[in-house]
């Protein structure tokens, strides 16, 4: 019977989406827990302090035996994961307040890919600009910036594909659409 080492996938796959948050636009690998990609990334970043909402058809109870962390509305959770991208759930997560902005929501989408929307990337952790593809639409781009525009209010949001790679914006990355 094969081991499985969660703390070594969770040490791996926390450098990857801090990584990716740190230089925006970067794409890195997540490693499977569970064969999936998303409960990995689920496994990573709950403990038993923290809530989540998850939207989607996931078997989360493994996650929750684990990691012990709480279910939430969407309107409270810190994290929010969707089986897919979801502006509705985007617009109601908390962004914190002036006093305490680290208790914002961050959201955590699947998508296929990140062929999409031609964006603009800058803002701490690129150098000038950085031109990418993003699987959202305009409008999506519109509510992330009018959300993140109050430093250090906001929200952080990953996308993860359907092949483990994951990509992430900052509360600090500035889109403009191309």
């Amino acid at each position: 019977m094969k081991t499985v080492d969660i703390e070594k996938i969770n040490r791996n796959n926390f450098k990857s989406i801090m990584n990716v948050l740190s230089m925006p636009g970067k794409v890195e690998k997540i490693e499977p827990l569970f064969k999936s990609t998303f409960l990995a990334l689920a496994n990573t970043l709950l403990y038993s302090e923290v809530s989540y909402f998850y939207d989607g058809s996931e078997e989360f109870g493994l996650i929750d035996a684990i990691t012990n962390a709480q279910k939430e509305d969407e309107e409270q959770a810190d994290y929010i994961f969707c089986d897919e991208i979801n502006e509705f759930l985007f617009n109601k997560a908390k962004v914190g307040t002036s006093k305490d902005p680290e208790f914002s929501g961050t959201l955590i989408f699947k998508c296929n890919d990140f062929k999409g929307l031609n964006v603009r990337l800058s803002g701490p952790g690129i150098n000038g600009s950085k031109d990418i593809t993003l699987p959202v639409d305009r409008s999506f781009i519109k509510f992330f910036n009018e959300k993140n525009s109050s430093f250090p209010l906001g929200n952080e949001v990953f996308f993860l594909s359907e092949k483990g790679k994951v990509i992430g914006l900052s509360r600090t990355t500035k889109v403009e659409v191309l």
